[in-house]
């Protein structure tokens, strides 16, 4: 699938209220998968913090809805600078990326297994 397609295809859920089919692609599945193995299932921003949390999703910095055409891109580029688009997250990370905090974050245990 092109990137134009990918983008017209996501435009089209987006307008039936239905992206959540993107998410249960197989195209998306894969990708998710290979990131959170490539970062050994740890969440970035806490292991950023030196705490070490296992990350269950992968995060689009790059919205979706807003840049369909970058949702299967590992990486963006804006003003000549390359960054990461996927991001491994804690599922209390990826609510603070989408200001979803409605809660206390639950304390972070690190064990010699980690899980």
């Amino acid at each position: 699938m092109t990137q134009q397609e990918l983008s017209r295809w996501i435009q089209e859920l987006i307008k039936e209220d239905k992206l959540y089919k993107f998410y249960k692609s197989k195209e998306w599945r894969k990708l998710k998968q290979d990131i959170l193995t490539e970062h050994h299932s740890e969440c970035v921003w806490c292991k950023k913090k030196g705490v070490i949390s296992k990350a269950v999703t992968v995060h689009h910095a790059q919205y979706v809805r807003k840049h369909p055409h970058l949702a299967l891109s590992r990486t963006y580029t804006h003003k000549g600078k390359t960054y990461d688009n996927l991001i491994p997250l804690c599922h209390d990370c990826h609510d603070k990326a989408h200001d979803r905090m409605r809660y206390k974050s639950k304390a972070k245990t690190i064990n010699k297994e980690r899980w």
